[in-house]
């Protein structure tokens, strides 16, 4: 009998890093000396930035009334710092890409078409916005948010990216906020609508970012990710941070949280049948 596997998205090398500091941070809180105390301030914030909250906020509770001081030659307050600046030259790794891409119009455009199907499936998904919250996650330049929020002035539209310089390009209008995917900085429940269009492939923590989505949208509010479908890997050149999903893996994950969830195939064009590179994924809080 033949069995058929869902091929997933591949692990990356930052992840290997991210495991080993959580395993750390383990060996970190039965140690609680002064050194590792210092060193565990420096990783917690990565860790809850990578998406890894659960493992920041115990780092932390674990450190509260001990004091600190600078590492010298404690061996494991000095793996807790190496594994931090792995993690933080990740970050910026990721970031100054996209720094350097805010430069470059013709592949990370200001605007978009409106009568692209990306467009028309925001519209007809999410409904009326005016005085609805809206969350642009990985937003760049502002394409998507620009044209939702000229279609529904009423609305409240935020867009959050990791690039500062990205996020210069973002018309005055449209509320930003710069951050990942992995660590949203707003309260739970608190957008009616949220999507992520070709920015979750950048996230790295992919079950962290779709948590993220779900965090913070409200109970019946919706969400929509579009994003390149794995089975088309090596169609284009990418960036070794970059990954591309199945269609059941990311069903699934936003199941855990969301009430109803489809997704289907997604061209440019109304009238050019989907050759299978877009993905969309909707779903309902």
């Amino acid at each position: 009998m033949f069995r058929f596997f869902e091929k997933k998205s591949r692990s990356l090398p930052v992840q290997k890093t991210l495991r080993e500091a959580e395993k750390l941070a383990l060996e970190a809180a039965l140690a609680r000396n002064e050194q590792v105390a210092w060193a565990a301030d420096e990783l917690a914030p990565l860790l809850r930035a990578w998406g890894r909250r659960e493992a920041a906020d115990e780092l932390e509770q674990v450190f509260v009334g001990v004091a600190r001081k600078p590492v010298t030659g404690d061996p494991l307050a000095r793996r807790l710092l190496t594994v931090a600046e792995a993690l933080q030259a990740a970050q910026a790794e990721i970031r100054t890409a996209f720094d350097r891409g805010a430069a470059d119009e013709e592949h990370f455009p200001s605007t978009i078409d409106p009568r692209i199907q990306h467009v028309q499936l925001l519209l007809d998904f999410f409904g009326g916005l005016d005085r609805k919250r809206v969350l642009d996650a990985g937003c760049g330049k502002g394409r998507f948010a620009r044209i939702l929020k000229e279609r529904f002035p009423g609305a409240e539209v935020w867009g959050i990216d990791i690039s500062a310089e990205m996020l210069r390009h973002v018309p005055p209008e449209i509320l930003t906020s710069q951050g990942t995917l992995t660590n949203l900085p707003f309260e739970d429940d608190w957008f009616d609508a949220v999507y992520a269009i070709e920015s979750l492939e950048h996230a790295v923590e992919i079950e962290s970012a779709v948590s993220e989505l779900c965090r913070v949208t409200r109970p019946g509010g919706r969400i929509v990710i579009i994003d390149k479908n794995i089975e088309k890997a090596g169609q284009l050149a990418i960036p070794e941070w970059e990954k591309w999903f199945g269609r059941p893996e990311i069903e699934r994950l936003l199941a855990r949280s969301c009430q109803k969830v489809e997704s289907d195939f997604i061209s440019y064009w109304a009238d050019v049948p989907p050759d299978g590179l877009f993905l969309a994924w909707k779903a309902v809080r």
